[in-house]
């Protein structure tokens, strides 16, 4: 079964709505990182992962958006560890982002 750039890019940006989403407000931490005080007790913003794994706003927006863009794996890494994911939930987002990554995982069954 072939999984559609449009169907995958539109999986992605489910995927991390939700993992963003679940945040509690009151977390003080985005995986590893700090967050502001001031912005602690409000849900986590898009902002506020793009600034801590080093994109823009509004390239993190696409990205979330389902806008066909092309993520690096320290960039997912970044995201990953952001969103404090388990290791199924890290390989899933990993799986859905990178193309090449079901096609070597299809060869090796």
């Amino acid at each position: 079964m072939t999984v559609d750039r449009a169907e995958r890019q539109s999986s992605v940006s489910d995927l991390l709505r939700v993992l963003r989403g679940r945040i509690p407000p009151e977390s003080t931490t985005l995986g590893p990182y700090k967050r502001l005080p001031v912005r602690c007790g409000r849900r986590v913003t898009q902002e506020e992962i793009a600034e801590v794994v080093g994109v823009t706003r509004g390239w993190y927006r696409l990205l979330e958006s389902g806008t066909t863009v092309r993520a690096s794996m320290k960039l997912l890494d970044r995201l990953a560890n952001a969103l404090t994911l388990t290791p199924e939930e890290r390989i899933g987002l990993f799986m859905l982002a990178i193309p090449e990554l079901q096609l070597a995982a299809r060869r090796s069954w």
